[in-house]
């Protein structure tokens, strides 16, 4: 009998242990999925503020040619107090406002860094993920962007994207990273860790959205 109320304690103990494991691993999960919703959510909402952006100076070009040409622009503008000082801005002013930033360009960086980690990390969609990343950076070749992290196993941000300098429509931006490759050596894959600083140039293109047009690779020590 003792034996016996021995052996079942063991197995609710036992029950417990296995059912506590499932729901942490399930805890887990959840924690994760949420996550990448989350981030999912800031990156869709941010293009949504560009695109609305685009369409905000988009209207602002039609009514300057209107008053370039001479042609009325009563009924271009809306009712919002837009006055007639505000039309007489002159094209250089409204140039430059076009190419002004929206955001940080760090963010650029780091929403291009998004989609590498993305291409690396999720089965079967390195390519589209690498198409998205490369239109943050669309003066680099796509196919040696792709080759460069086809057989990367991990990367990691470990300095967050800052501006260095920021002046009109350019700026400078670094940020620390590692990359994990892997390497074919005697027949085996095999590990490669590096470190390093990373600068890159960017410029804002005709729509205001900042763009990477190139960059410097510093391997740390």
């Amino acid at each position: 009998m003792r034996n016996y109320i021995i052996s079942l304690a063991a197995l609710v103990l036992l029950s417990a242990l296995i059912g506590c494991g499932k729901k942490d691993d399930e805890e887990s999960s959840k924690n994760s999925f949420q996550v990448l919703a989350d981030k999912e959510k800031e990156l869709n909402d941010r293009e949504a503020r560009i695109r609305l952006k685009e369409i905000e100076l988009d209207e602002r070009e039609k009514k300057l040619n209107l008053l370039e040409n001479g042609q009325d622009t009563s009924l271009a503008f809306d009712t919002t107090g837009v006055t007639g000082k505000d039309e007489k801005k002159d094209m250089k002013e409204i140039q430059k406002e076009i190419s002004k930033k929206f955001e940080n360009p760090a963010t650029t960086v780091r929403d291009y860094y998004e989609y590498i980690q993305r291409a690396i990390n999720e089965k079967g969609n390195f390519d589209s993920n690498m198409k998205k990343a490369h239109n943050y950076f669309p003066t680099r070749s796509s196919e040696k962007m792709k080759a460069s992290y086809r057989n990367t196993k991990s990367f990691t941000v470990l300095s967050e994207p800052k501006v260095l300098s920021q002046k009109n429509d350019l700026s400078t931006v670094t940020s620390k990273v590692k990359m994990v490759d892997l390497v074919k050596k005697d027949g085996k894959d095999q590990e490669v860790t590096r470190t390093m600083t990373v600068t890159y140039n960017l410029k804002a293109n005709s729509k205001g959205e900042w763009e990477i047009v190139s960059n410097s690779v510093k391997l740390d020590k």
